[in-house]
């Protein structure tokens, strides 16, 4: 009884199907007759040596039979043109394997030849070729098994057969040395073939690259993740993760899309290139690849790559600097007033109708300064105004500037705020409790006077070159007489600041003083709050 016989398959389907067929044909001949062209190349380069004429012949029957089997599988493996006959593939197959054999003889005749050099990579390389010219013809007999009812019947270009290699084998020069501009950088090269990644780590080390090498597209971006890589070459064709998706991976991590990658493929369909830039592909290289144009394409992604890589360090300095150009100008700034600089205000002046303005001073401390060294007094004063300067921070308090031993700091300004009296008042008192801890560990006690008064005053920025905010005013003058008016040990406030003080702290009875300038004034010595303040320390 007769087997049914299948249903013909749409026209559209059985062209998929053989553009399938003949684009995988396409796609590993064109591996193997590359290796025979990178490795030949190679071998032409070393063979440039004196004492090695003899091979020379040989090698570059090799590689021009290879480049014209090259040219061959172009024309006859369109895999677009599906109105390719059996015939068309019969006369291919016959022609692969007619040129296959001629570079197996030429690769065994140069084996020969060389035994006398025992240079095993030599011979190791005539191997390769070799190997690649039997595979090439293991490939072509699965063409002819594209049945005649799945061709279209329409005529083909008939490739016509090859003339023997010494009809077209022309006269070329010695094979020129390729020489990177500008030689470094670390290469991964991503290839599934043992035969690619020997090829280009073999050309590449030459050249001055660092080169490392992976088999599998997992493997490239574990390699990534754990390395630095300046380069990735990335075949296409891969079982498993291809490198399509490596590459789609790649652009979309932050930390890896800036690295140049240039996809190898033998593959020439547009829509594989258009998809691999538009991925984020910085280019494309088809194999087997011509060792000028390689280094053309890795130079000029490395360029970029370079170029970026400066581009990042000359922004990560300016960004360093401005970082300490914005340390520096808060330490004489408040942030609010460094930003209106910064938005390029010219004149920055305020008239505020209520502060509360503080003056210190230690007591003794000129005579103190005449009995230690210079480092010793500038190493105190950097440790009890760097401890001021915290509690100024943790009151929410504005300093002003130091003058020798003399600190000055105000409430209420540049940021207007209700509680500036009592803010100001339970930092004195804090800053006593400061000074009493750091006191505790000198053989010579140090002392303080602080004077507080509150009242308008005008704020602003002098200076070009060196920026300072200043506060002028009566209110000012006050406060710096309260301070040197003031018991030592003790914090003097007059009676504009108690007033907004009652009921939070506790104060001496008041007293009547003769101020410079100022007459009789009604002051008051602060002596705690009646929640007691301590030391944040």
């Amino acid at each position: 009884m007769n087997a049914p016989v299948p249903p013909p398959q749409p026209a559209a389907s059985v062209e998929s199907t053989i553009c399938a067929r003949v684009g995988k044909a396409r796609h590993d001949l064109n591996n193997t007759i590359g290796h025979v062209l990178g490795f030949a190349e190679m071998l032409l380069e070393e063979a440039q040596e004196p004492g090695q004429e003899k091979l020379r012949g040989d090698l570059e029957l090799i590689y021009q039979t290879g480049k014209k089997l090259v040219t061959q599988i172009s024309e006859a493996l369109d895999a677009n043109r599906v109105a390719a006959s059996r015939s068309d593939f019969r006369e291919f197959h016959r022609v692969v394997h007619e040129q296959a054999r001629q570079i197996i003889a030429a690769a065994e005749r140069v084996s020969k030849t060389s035994r006398k050099l025992k240079d095993d990579v030599f011979r190791s390389d005539l191997g390769r070729i070799a190997a690649a010219a039997r595979k090439a013809m293991e490939i072509t007999p699965g063409l002819l098994t594209i049945s005649a009812d799945e061709t279209s019947t329409a005529p083909a270009p008939i490739t016509p057969r090859p003339r023997a290699v010494a009809d077209w084998l022309p006269a070329r020069p010695a094979m020129p040395r390729v020489t990177p501009t500008n030689a470094g950088g670390t290469i991964l090269v991503v290839d599934d073939l043992e035969e690619n990644r020997e090829l280009l780590n073999r050309r590449l080390s030459r050249l001055g690259y660092a080169v490392h090498l992976v088999d599998h597209g997992e493997a490239a971006l574990q390699f990534v993740a754990a390395h630095p890589v300046d380069l990735i070459l990335l075949d296409i064709l891969m079982p498993g993760v291809d490198g399509i998706e490596v590459l789609g991976r790649l652009k979309s991590n932050p930390v890896t899309q800036h690295i140049p990658v240039v996809m190898l493929s033998s593959s020439d369909q547009i829509d594989t290139v258009v998809r691999c830039i538009q991925l984020g592909a910085d280019d494309f290289l088809p194999k087997p690849f011509n060792a000028v144009l390689l280094l053309a394409r890795i130079e000029s992604s490395l360029s970029k790559k370079r170029l970026r890589d400066q581009e990042k360090a000359f922004l990560q300095q300016i960004q360093a600097e401005q970082e300490i150009s914005e340390r520096l100008l808060l330490n004489i700034l408040p942030k609010l007033i460094a930003e209106r600089l910064k938005r390029g205000e010219k004149v920055i002046a305020d008239s505020f109708p209520e502060v509360t303005v503080l003056f210190s001073d230690f007591v003794g401390f000129t005579n103190l300064a005449a009995t230690i060294t210079a480092a010793e007094l500038v190493g105190r004063l950097n440790e009890i105004f760097s401890a001021f300067d915290q509690l100024c921070d943790e009151h929410g308090l504005e300093k002003i500037k130091m003058i020798g031993d003399a600190y000055m700091v105000v409430g209420g300004l540049p940021v207007p705020r209700d509680d500036h009296a009592a803010a100001v008042a339970r930092l004195a008192l804090a800053m006593q409790a400061e000074l009493a801890r750091f006191s505790a560990t000198l053989a010579t006690p140090l002392h303080m006077r602080i004077g507080i008064h509150t009242g308008p005053v005008v704020a602003g920025v002098i200076g070009t070159k060196k920026f300072a905010y200043d506060l002028w005013g009566d209110t000012v003058n006050l406060a710096s007489r309260m301070e040197s008016h003031a018991p030592t040990g003790g914090i003097l406030v007059t009676a504009a600041t108690r007033k907004l003080l009652r009921g939070q702290f506790i104060f001496h009875p008041g007293s009547v003083m003769r101020v410079k300038g100022k007459g009789r004034v009604l002051t008051y010595l602060l002596l705690n709050a009646v929640k007691p303040v301590r030391s944040a320390r």
